[in-house]
């Protein structure tokens, strides 16, 4: 290799700088490292385009996941289910968090009070994973039968009745079930789980 602007060097001559055929391949293998880092190495960039995408696959479905309310509320979060008798529907927080707060709401047609009042009967185990902070309307008498809480509210004779159940689940993480029967014997269960 001649050093710009000196010409060709001859035999002997003192002075000139030529690079000896020691530093060209030098030089040479430098370069060629360099290649081999970044496009001759395709098993390298294949495994890094595989984890960048899965990566790009995840964050997807979370915020799909977010956007179908399985982080709560949205299509996925509220559910309504309905005793079969027709008798009450409950709507209610499919997914809540530990210590957060959930809503139960029980609906009772018109027609459905008996001698003045209606009864809504709850499992005492999901009751029990559950701080219950309210009750509208207040209930008459809540008594203690068969592994449930069952709750008495006045009502008349034809007005529909809404019962709202402000609660906080307290038991730890997993799934929970529940059954939830009207005074009539209709009964509707529920599926919910609760987020560390």
């Amino acid at each position: 290799m001649i050093v710009p602007g000196f010409g060709q060097a001859e035999a002997g001559t003192p002075g000139l700088l030529a690079s000896s055929g020691a530093e060209e391949a030098s030089v040479r293998l430098r370069k060629s490292d360099i290649a081999d880092l970044v496009s001759e190495q395709p098993s390298f960039q294949v495994r890094e385009w595989r984890i960048d995408r899965i990566g790009w696959l995840v964050m997807g479905l979370i915020v799909i996941a977010g956007l179908l309310g399985v982080w709560g509320g949205g299509l996925a979060g509220d559910a309504t289910v309905s005793a079969g008798d027709g008798s009450m529907s409950v709507s209610y927080d499919r997914f809540v968090r530990n210590l957060g707060e959930s809503t139960l709401v029980a609906e009772f047609p018109p027609g459905s009070a008996e001698e003045g009042s209606v009864s809504l009967a709850l499992d005492q185990a999901y009751l029990t994973s559950n701080e219950v902070q309210s009750v509208t309307p207040e209930p008459d008498s809540v008594t203690a039968r068969d592994g449930r809480f069952v709750y008495e509210f006045s009502a008349a004779g034809d007005a529909a009745l809404t019962v709202r159940f402000d609660l906080r689940p307290s038991s730890g993480a997993g799934v929970r079930t529940a059954t939830i029967e009207s005074g009539s014997g209709g009964q509707a269960s529920l599926w919910q789980f609760v987020y560390p």
